[in-house]
């Protein structure tokens, strides 16, 4: 727990007040994406962790990242079949069970299409 908060606390990118994003900046580049039971957590190659808050049993849902500078919008579409507490979801190029979607990114569960 005091791991995740000390991570958290390193969201903010100084210079960018309340977290928006700066015009004609380039886009972030997503590095990885982990799916919690209650919340997609995004991390940029510039160390910034963004958050997709899941609602109560969504298995669909679509909002805007929260908690960094890179408030990018998402969808996020679970496949059916039992959910673990947390998976480590991968970057696809083609193939897997979309998951996440952010522009221009897909993260999934490695798997067939």
């Amino acid at each position: 727990m005091l791991a995740a908060l000390l991570a958290l606390a390193g969201c903010g990118a100084p210079g960018v007040p309340g977290g928006t994003v700066v015009p004609g900046a380039q886009s972030p580049l997503p590095r990885q994406a982990i799916l919690y039971r209650d919340t997609v957590t995004v991390q940029f190659f510039d160390g910034a962790l963004c958050v997709a808050r899941r609602p109560t049993g969504a298995r669909t849902w679509a909002g805007q990242l929260a908690g960094c500078p890179h408030m990018l919008s998402y969808e996020v579409m679970l496949p059916p079949g039992p959910q673990a507490p947390r998976r480590v979801l991968v970057q696809m190029v083609g193939g897997g069970v979309a998951v996440l979607s952010l522009p221009q990114t897909r993260f999934a569960l490695p798997g067939p299409a």
